[in-house]
């Protein structure tokens, strides 16, 4: 300060020797204005921001309720590629036909609901190109729709085989239909994320105006700061005064600090909702990239399945002619005695039919993983349903089996089950399962973890557990715990592991946004409890509580 002021001496003395006169009230009250314009200024952008984030905020809620309603489409489509496949199982080709046409109803109001809200809510400039994405979509429907009835057909003149090689190319076409369903949601994405940056472009040019004030409220502060000490040595009747002005800068300068902690706030939340969308985007690609793989291992498996009961039959029937045979005629030809003790016809026999049981097995055993993972796969799903948690659960650690089984250095994680008689429950089923799986996912990491630590002896005497008990807590809530015995939380990070961008793991491991979309489905989707116990040493424990009944929110 003492710099400062020698600097206006040398390069300011008649400005200097003005301000030390009786002329110093005017000096005051120009400051004083400037001062008010200022602070004017600052609030009117920081309301302008305010105003732009509330519009990126509709703006984004609007684009992605579009886009959690596009994406019903996929799983309708699904509903109308069925019956084609399922014709194979029930041979009913009547129940599969209505089956089909009640699909593509549905379906086809859906799409018109969506073109007609493109057509008319949406801006010519957006909607051309995604209405000829639906253009495609709509084409590729119909070629898949027409697939599947001529397999009817085929079916109605007792052409099985004729209908099994039409089943490829409805399968071909059904892949069409999702690729011309990618290029649609990804448009629509690109819309979104087009018109987020346009909000943010728009922020950050009044943010430099703030920068630009918040300098000259700065240069300010020092003026009046100097202004304040001259007048303390050449006026002492006008101390007073003085204090005065001390005061008004203080309180200017508490002021500007609000606005730019509320500004700092705003951008954290923008950051937080773009990240979340980005995340939500991820999921939702997740679960049709996981439906889609269930889709292709079911065909083979389903006709594998399906052959194998007249394959059973057949063979039953080989054998019962063989032993017939062998009854009549015990004293076969020397050749015909000769090939069977060649290719040991009795184990043959015996073993055959337990071939084929352990083929049905494997079948079978195939045939659930595919129905986990589309249970896993229901990312995309928009509204309320009624679903069995346990089934979540499940799905979840078939998809996380990998990293439960043993290791090369250590034994498999053993995960015990208590589940409890519940309900059916209100739910977001693919929001509910991504809170399994990031629970889930870090309990394996912290078992991994506290591992590494551990000798092999150590290991044996205390293997690694997740434990996860289900149970209702009333006639309203169900409680879901899943518990680890790994290495613990400690007490501070225990406070902020539910803050968004957190996280303990190395650069590149982890986002920090995973147990906070966790807390905000839990809490704020559903209307639960997300609670965290944990022991340094002893491990941790993630306790879910939500209602069995979700209340319907009202319009405000």
């Amino acid at each position: 300060m003492q710099r400062f002021a020698i600097f206006l001496q040398k390069r300011f003395p008649t400005f200097v020797q003005w301000l030390s006169i009786a002329k110093w009230q005017y000096v005051y009250y120009a400051l004083a204005a400037f001062d008010l314009l200022t602070i004017s200024s600052s609030l009117y952008l920081n309301h302008k921001i305010m105003d732009i984030y509330t519009q990126s905020i509709e703006v984004n809620h609007e684009w992605a309720t579009r886009l959690e309603t596009y994406s019903e489409l996929g799983q309708l489509l699904a509903e109308v590629n069925a019956p084609g496949n399922d014709v194979f199982d029930s041979h009913d080709v009547s129940l599969e036909s209505r089956k089909l046409e009640s699909a593509e109803d549905i379906f086809q109001r859906k799409f018109n609901l969506v073109r007609q809200e493109l057509q008319t809510q949406v801006e010519p400039a957006q909607s051309t190109h995604l209405l000829k994405d639906l253009d495609a979509v709509q084409t590729a429907t119909t070629e898949m729709v027409a697939e599947a009835k001529l397999i009817f057909s085929y079916f109605r003149q007792n052409q099985p085989e004729m209908a099994g090689k039409r089943m490829a190319t409805m399968d071909r076409k059904y892949h069409q239909v999702n690729q011309a369903l990618a290029t649609f949601r990804g448009n629509v994405s690109q819309i979104q994320q087009q018109l987020l940056q346009q909000q943010q472009i728009a922020a950050s040019v009044f943010r430099h105006y703030e920068v630009a004030i918040a300098a000259a409220m700065l240069f300010i502060v020092g003026g009046i700061t100097l202004y304040g000490h001259k007048l303390a040595q050449k006026m002492k009747s006008d101390a007073l005064e003085k204090e005065k002005s001390i005061a008004e800068l203080q309180q200017a300068k508490t002021l500007l600090q609000q606005q730019t902690e509320e500004l700092q706030l705003t951008l954290d939340n923008l950051q937080k909702a773009q990240l979340q969308l980005v995340q939500s985007e991820k999921m939702s690609s997740l679960g049709e990239l996981v439906a889609g793989v269930a889709h292709e291992i079911n065909n083979p498996v389903n006709f594998i399945h399906g052959n194998l009961t007249h394959l059973h039959e057949y063979s039953h029937n080989l054998l019962a002619f063989i032993r017939l045979y062998q009854k009549f005629y015990p004293k076969a030809a020397p050749e015909i005695q000769a090939e069977a003790e060649e290719i040991d016809l009795d184990f043959l026999q015996k073993d055959l039919v337990k071939l084929l049981d352990s083929m049905q097995l494997g079948t079978d055993r195939i045939r659930r993983i595919v129905l986990s993972l589309r249970n896993f796969s229901r990312m995309d799903e928009a509204d309320f349903k009624t679903v069995d948690i346990h089934e979540g659960i499940d799905s979840t650690l078939l998809i996380l089996q990998h990293r439960l089984k043993a290791q090369s250095n250590y034994p498999a994680i053993e995960v015990i089950k208590d589940y409890g008689s519940l309900p059916p429950v209100e739910c977001y089923a693919g929001q509910l399962n991504q809170v399994f799986m990031n629970i889930l996912s870090n309990a394996i990491d912290a078992l991994e973890e506290n591992n590494t630590k551990r000798t092999a002896a150590e290991i044996q005497a205390q293997p690694s557990q997740i434990n996860i008990r289900t149970s209702t807590i009333d006639t309203q809530w169900i409680e879901i715990a899943i518990a680890d015995n790994g290495v613990g939380i400690a007490e501070h990070i225990q406070q902020r592991i539910f803050d968004p961008f957190f996280t303990t793991k190395p650069v590149g491991k982890g986002t920090g946004m995973g147990m906070s979309i966790s807390y905000q489905i839990i809490t704020e989707k559903h209307g639960g409890k997300l609670k965290c116990f944990s022991t340094i040493g002893q491990g941790t424990e993630f306790v879910i509580q939500i209602p069995i009944k979700q209340k319907v929110r009202e319009a405000v």
